[in-house]
Formats: C-alpha cells, sequence, structure tokens
C-alpha cells in the first residue's frame, strides 16, 4: 500500500490536509516520501517544520525571510513540481529554522496539503518531549507518530533514546533498564509526551518505522499498541518501501 495512506484511504480526502509529524525514526524520511509520493498524485504539497529542521533534498526551498515575495516563489515552485520546502531562514549551514503559525495558515491557503516536521529526535528511534513539545499547530487536520522498531529490547541511554535522562525520570527509570513494548508504548500514548498539543478533532496515527531491523521488536510494539489504543496502528520500512496496517481481525495483517 502507499504511504499516503497514513494520511487517508482517499486522496479526495487528503486534499486540504495539514498534517504534523512526530517522534523519532525516521521522520524527516517519511515527511519526504509522503511528499513525493502526493506530488505524483497531482497535488501541490508543502514541506516544513515548526521547529529546526534539515533540508530536504532534492527539493526546492523558499525562504520566509525574503517577505512577501515568498509566496509568488512558492507558487512558481509547486507549479513546476508540486512540491517544495519552507523555512524561515537558515539557523546552521546544514540546517534550517521552522515557520511559525501564521505562516502555516498562508501556506495552506496555496497548497493542498501541507506536511509539517513539529518535533526532533537527534535521529533516535524514540524521544520523550519537553513541556513545550511537540509545537503541533491547533487547526493540524493529522497527526502521525512514527516509532523506530530497531529501539525494542534496546537498553535506555543517549544512544536510543532521545533527553534519556528525562525519559528516565518520567518513568522512573534506571540507565541501562530494557525498553520494552509496553514502556515504549506507554511513552507514545502519554498525554504528557507524544499526544500533548494534539488537537483535538486531529485524525492520529501511529507507525512502526524500520520493521526489517527488529520484526519480532515490531510485531510486539504493535499488537501492544492495538490492544491500548483505536488509533490506527501501522508497521513497515521506509527503506524498503513498504507499509502495512495491523488488520483489527485476529491481529492479522493487511496489504
Amino acid at each position: 500500500m502507499s504511504f499516503y495512506r497514513l494520511i487517508h484511504d482517499d486522496l479526495k480526502r487528503i486534499k486540504g490536509q495539514i498534517v504534523a509529524v512526530i517522534g523519532g525514526g525516521g521522520k524527516s524520511s517519511l515527511l519526504q516520501k509522503l511528499g513525493r509520493e502526493l506530488a505524483q498524485e497531482n497535488l501541490r504539497v508543502v514541506l516544513t517544520s515548526t521547529t529546526k529542521f534539515q533540508p530536504f533534498p532534492q527539493t526546492g526551498l523558499v525562504m520566509v525571510r525574503d517577505g512577501r515575495t515568498y509566496l509568488s516563489e512558492l507558487k512558481i515552485l509547486l507549479d513546476e513540481l508540486n512540491i517544495a520546502q519552507v523555512a524561515k531562514d537558515y539557523y546552521e549551514k546544514d540546517r534550517l529554522i521552522g515557520v511559525n503559525i501564521l505562516t502555516v495558515q498562508e501556506l495552506a491557503k496555496i497548497a493542498d496539503v501541507i506536511l509539517i516536521e513539529a518535533d526532533g529526535s537527534r535521529q533516535r528511534s524514540l524521544k520523550t518531549h519537553k513541556d513545550y513539545e511537540p509545537v503541533i499547530p491547533p487547526f493540524v487536520t493529522s497527526v502521525i507518530i512514527i516509532c523506530g522498531a530497531d529501539v525494542v529490547g534496546q537498553p535506555l541511554n543517549e544512544k536510543h533514546v532521545h533527553r534519556a535522562e528525562l525519559f528516565s525520570q518520567k518513568w522512573s527509570l534506571p540507565f541501562g533498564a530494557t525498553l520494552t513494548p509496553e514502556l515504549i508504548s506507554g511513552e507514545l500514548l502519554s498525554p504528557q509526551s507524544y499526544l500533548r498539543n494534539v488537537p483535538l478533532r486531529a485524525a492520529v496515527r501511529i507507525f512502526i518505522n524500520k520493521t526489517d531491523s527488529n520484526p519480532i521488536g515490531a510485531k510486539l510494539l504493535s499488537e501492544h499498541l492495538f490492544k491500548k489504543t483505536d488509533y490506527p496502528i501501522f508497521f513497515g520500512s521506509i527503506e524498503k518501501n513498504y507499509v502495512q496496517r495491523l488488520a483489527p481481525e485476529n491481529l492479522k495483517v493487511e496489504a
């Protein structure tokens, strides 16, 4: 199945959506994957962030620092390629500053779909959030939570968890404790972490990435999440180019 089904099965229902992607274990890769799929379906897609982020390769970049002219530049890119990325300015040589909520609203007037990277994870597959995170605009229509299956069964430390010390304090765990499916599920479904700032009317989907690196861990985590929430659960591998949804009946997988 196509990755855009993480948002909705019906392309017509995806048009007009503002989607926030949060978590770790492939967030930037997922935004690129979604953006390119939707652009190929002739939807005009903007990739952006509400935090600091790295530029998306081989995707035109428009800077908001250029004032009102950035909208004209963006329209040209979207007319030519159906996809573009927008940032406020450069933060460092290889990092960008994300946009504010007012800018997202402006972008929504000329794009069919906006995909937002709404937190940072320092390339870890799991993280915990500080009080100001994730930075999800209140008008977002869909939220995709991503987690890398490779973290299941690993020890709690900075190598595997972004803000491991805060994670340790939150769950009263020592460093080195095993990251079990139960513990990871608790974090992903925590109203003090991943679900903080998620708009009440936003559709929430959970995607377990990197299943090829830890198929047993991915299966255990997906099934545990399925039992704990009504949110649709997906698993797959962006690198291997597949995604599946965990089906309700007997926890079988549907293609």
